[in-house]
C-alpha cells in the first residue's frame, strides 16, 4: 500500500469517528479535532444534542428523579411529607407557617392562614418579588423597572364552589409527572439555546483574535471548533451545580471557561499555526 492510500485510509477512519471517540477527541485530544471537523453535519448534531441531554440531566433531571425517588413518589410526598393544606368554602388553611426568601433574588414567600388578608403594605419595599398568601387572599408582587410596584390580588370566595386538599392533589399525580416532564424538555432547549450562544461568544472571540493575525480560517471552523470544545467544561460546571454549593458552582463555571479557552486555542493553532518569525 503506498503513502496515499495510508493517508486515504487514516483520513476516512477520522471521518468515521465512533460515538465515544468523539466525545473523547473533544475532550481530550484538541491536536486532533481536525477529524471532528471532518464530520457531517447531521453527526454534529446528533453529538450536540446527546451533549445537551447529559448536561441537562445532571443538572435538572437527575436532582428531581432522586427527590421524587426518595420520598416514594410524588403522591406519598404530597400526603406525607407536605403540611395539610385545604381550600374549601374559599376559604385557605394550611397546618403551619411556610416563609422563604431569597435576599440575592429579593423573592420572599409567605404562608400563615392564621392571618386574615395581606395588603400591599405588608410588603416590604426592598423586594423585587413577592408572594403572600393568607386564609382570604392570594397577594403577588412584581417590581418592574421603570413602572414601579406592580400588586395583584385573588380572593379566594371568588373560587368558593373549589376545594382542594392533599388527596385532591395527590390524586393529580399523573399530572404532576407530566408537568414535570414538559418542564424538563423545556430546561433541554434553555440548556441547548445556553450552549450555543456560548459556543457563538467563544466563537466571535478568537474569530476577532484570528482576523488581527491575518489567519484564513473561516468562522465556520472556529464556530465547529467552539461546540467541541465546550464539552468537558459544560460537563464538569454541570456537576459542580449538581452538587449545588456556590463554591463548587463558582468553580465550575470557571473551570468550564478556562479549559473551553485553552483547547479552542490548542485546536486552532493545530489547524492555522502561526507564522514562523523570519
Amino acid at each position: 500500500m503506498n503513502g496515499e492510500e495510508i493517508n486515504n485510509s487514516q483520513n476516512s477512519k477520522k471521518g468515521s469517528l465512533s460515538f465515544a471517540d468523539r466525545y473523547i477527541t473533544a475532550m481530550f485530544l484538541p491536536g486532533e479535532y481536525e477529524s471532528l471537523l471532518k464530520l457531517a453535519v447531521g453527526k454534529i448534531i446528533t453529538y450536540i444534542a446527546f451533549l445537551v441531554l447529559l448536561i441537562s440531566l445532571i443538572q435538572y433531571g437527575i436532582p428531581v428523579m432522586a427527590a421524587v425517588a426518595g420520598y416514594g413518589g410524588v403522591r406519598n410526598y404530597i400526603l406525607k411529607e407536605l403540611p395539610s393544606f385545604s381550600l374549601e368554602n374559599g376559604k385557605f388553611t394550611v397546618s403551619e407557617k411556610l416563609e422563604k426568601e431569597e435576599e440575592d433574588a429579593g423573592i420572599y414567600i409567605l404562608v400563615d392562614t392564621d392571618k386574615e388578608t395581606f395588603s400591599k403594605e405588608d410588603i416590604s419595599s426592598d423586594m423585587i418579588s413577592a408572594i403572600l398568601i393568607s386564609k382570604n387572599n392570594i397577594v403577588t408582587y412584581n417590581n418592574l423597572s421603570g413602572i414601579g410596584g406592580f400588586v395583584q390580588e385573588q380572593k379566594f370566595s371568588e373560587i368558593s364552589n373549589v376545594t382542594i386538599n392533599n388527596e385532591t392533589v395527590a390524586d393529580m399525580a399523573p399530572v404532576i409527572y407530566f408537568g414535570l416532564v414538559m418542564m424538563y424538555l423545556l430546561m433541554y432547549v434553555i440548556t441547548l439555546i445556553r450552549y450555543m450562544f456560548s459556543a457563538l461568544f467563544y466563537a466571535l472571540i478568537l474569530y476577532i483574535m484570528s482576523r488581527i493575525m491575518a489567519a484564513k480560517v473561516s468562522f465556520a471552523i472556529i464556530f465547529k471548533i467552539a461546540l467541541f470544545a465546550q464539552t468537558i467544561g459544560s460537563i464538569v460546571s454541570a456537576v459542580a451545580y449538581f452538587i449545588g454549593t456556590p463554591v463548587f458552582v463558582m468553580a465550575g463555571s470557571t473551570f468550564a471557561m478556562i479549559v473551553t479557552v485553552l483547547i479552542m486555542n490548542r485546536a486552532y493553532f493545530k489547524i492555522a499555526p502561526p507564522p514562523k518569525p523570519h
